[in-house]
């Protein structure tokens, strides 16, 4: 998931010079980027369903290869109707890995082992964000805007992974009798209210903090890779240690944490204008926000019974791209009154207010902090 967008930010320029320029160049550019979110969505609802009538090891095995044609194949596709499918189905196989992955952390581990796993899991993704920033650059210096699509091929060595290490019998299917319906997800929706609300916030720095860095004068597009590099790479080294900040503070404690570092940061981004103030904002926004999925996934795995494990990961998929789509829709109409610099505060003020409802309303009900 983490090479879906970053293997094409550098080249998106690059990309809409090919196909036109101008405006219908630059829409085109933006669908090829924005088309594996779609496929994510779709993907997200239909995932939980194909674990759970395969198990996660042949979905992974189908969906990895998949991936990596779907990926690779835009090196060798100039046209644009074939690249926007492709890229569509990169995006629905993203989710299937995405849910198998989690259906076996779910099964394999509990409490903090869990939490661990799921904190490493975001920090890799992470480390493969930057590393395809750096390399997509690298890349296209060398060849041309398509060259970049290589990058996806790395999803045949995970392939070669899990075809080596991953048991069959792992986190087996249920049989056809034994599924439940889709009604026991409803139970989770303060769970996927809660996430959307998180990962709406959390894009304000993968979305709008590019304008707002251009609005203050940084014209250069390596400043603000930069600047947003650093929150994506802090995001990864917060999620590294996201077990060990479970284990001390309990899922309340560190769910308060996670929110108050994603509205610091964004504080200090909607009152600063220095490069300094900006970067600090990134890193701290970045470093709440990227704990923010292996938190989300934590809570799913542990409110939910292993036969509906699947779909309840699967729809964490759903629900991230959803808000992914949500805030520039949410965002504009309030920028174009207030500014995108007032923004970024009120983003903050409100988080900050639900974070401390949230805890004052846990510590008033006496119930103790899970640990």
């Amino acid at each position: 998931m983490a090479l879906m967008f970053a293997a094409l930010g550098p080249v998106l320029p690059s990309i809409a010079d090919h196909y036109g320029g101008g405006t219908q160049g630059a829409f085109a550019a933006q669908m090829i980027l924005t088309m594996p979110a779609i496929g994510v969505i779709i993907g997200g609802i239909i995932g939980g369903l194909t674990v759970e009538r395969w198990g996660p090891k042949p979905v992974l095995l189908a969906t990895l290869m998949s991936y990596g044609i779907c990926g690779v194949l835009g090196f060798f596709v100039d046209n644009l109707t074939a690249l926007l499918i492709s890229r569509f189905l990169l995006g629905f196989c993203v989710a299937q890995v995405g849910t198998a992955f989690g259906t076996i952390v779910g099964g394999w581990f509990e409490g903090v082992a869990r939490a661990r796993m799921l904190g490493y899991q975001s920090a890799v993704a992470g480390v493969f964000a930057v590393s395809g920033l750096l390399l997509s650059g690298a890349l296209a210096e060398i060849g041309s805007w398509q060259t970049p699509f290589l990058l996806y091929s790395a999803a045949f060595f995970v392939l070669a992974l899990v075809i080596s290490f991953l048991p069959n019998g792992v986190a087996k299917r249920a049989p056809e009798k034994e599924r439940p319906s889709l009604r026991g997800l409803v139970k989770l929706w303060p769970v996927y209210c809660l996430a959307m609300f998180l990962f709406v916030n959390y894009f304000m720095t993968s979305i709008q903090l590019s304008f707002l860095l251009a609005e203050d004068g940084y014209s250069s597009p390596l400043t603000r890779s930069f600047v947003i590099a650093a929150g994506v790479l802090t995001g990864g080294i917060c999620g590294g240690f996201y077990g060990r900040f479970y284990a001390l503070l309990g899922e309340r404690g560190v769910q308060f944490m996670l929110m108050m570092m994603l509205a610091a940061g964004l504080m200090l981004i909607g009152i600063s204008s220095s490069l300094e103030m900006l970067f600090a904002g990134a890193i701290l926004s970045g470093g709440g926000g990227g704990m923010i999925p292996p938190h989300i996934g934590g809570i799913l795995l542990n409110r939910v019974p292993p036969e509906i494990r699947a779909r309840a990961v699967g729809l964490e998929f759903t629900v991230l791209y959803i808000a992914d789509f949500l805030n520039p829709l949410l965002v504009t109409p309030i920028r174009m009154v207030v500014g995108l610099h007032s923004t970024f505060v009120l983003a903050s003020a409100i988080i900050a207010v639900v974070a401390i409802i949230q805890l004052a309303r846990k510590l008033r009900s006496g119930v103790p902090v899970p640990t």
